[in-house]
């Protein structure tokens, strides 16, 4: 029988880890399309976004090619990155983004209902607050209407009673 030598494991291991970044890479960058489900972006956070996204990718295939193979930049490392990402998003990443958004939205809205439900007295109480502070807010100004009135016939009487003399 033949052995197979151990630089056919390590570039066969090399492949491998090249696979599962590209994968790993997508991955993360579902999470962004579901954070970005979930919150809605501008086009212009988007761009940062995703400028942010691949100068984080950049330096993490630099790394593993750096760790796995002293940094040289192997035709079949890229194709095993790029094989990776494409497998992973024609046959998973649709499901993955899909279903775990519509799983947080749900997680959202149930957050949201119990917050209005837990908050409903309060609300109520404030309501009736601001109503009764309205009211006395209105009664306040006619109050302050008829003291101008009445400051205005005093003067105007004080005016009468100086220059009749």
């Amino acid at each position: 029988m033949m052995t197979v030598s151990e630089n056919i494991f390590h570039e066969l291991d090399f492949f491998a880890v090249s696979f599962l970044l590209g994968i790993v890479l997508v991955l993360v960058y579902d999470c962004l399309r579901i954070f970005r489900r979930l919150l809605r972006h501008s086009p212009a956070w988007i761009a940062l976004e995703d400028l942010c996204y691949w100068i984080v990718t950049a330096f993490v295939i630099f790394a593993m090619l750096y760790q796995k193979n002293d940094g040289l930049i192997r035709g079949f490392s890229i194709g095993g990155i790029v094989l990776g990402m494409f497998l992973y998003n024609q046959f998973i990443s649709c499901y993955t983004v899909r279903y775990i958004a519509r799983f947080f939205k749900k997680i959202i809205r149930m957050i949201h209902k119990a917050w209005r439900f837990l908050s409903a007295p309060f609300r109520r109480a404030a309501g009736v607050v601001s109503g009764k502070s309205r009211a006395l807010a209105d009664r306040g100004k006619k109050m302050a209407k008829y003291g101008k009135k009445r400051l205005k016939k005093i003067q105007k009487e004080i005016r009468i009673g100086v220059t009749k003399k």
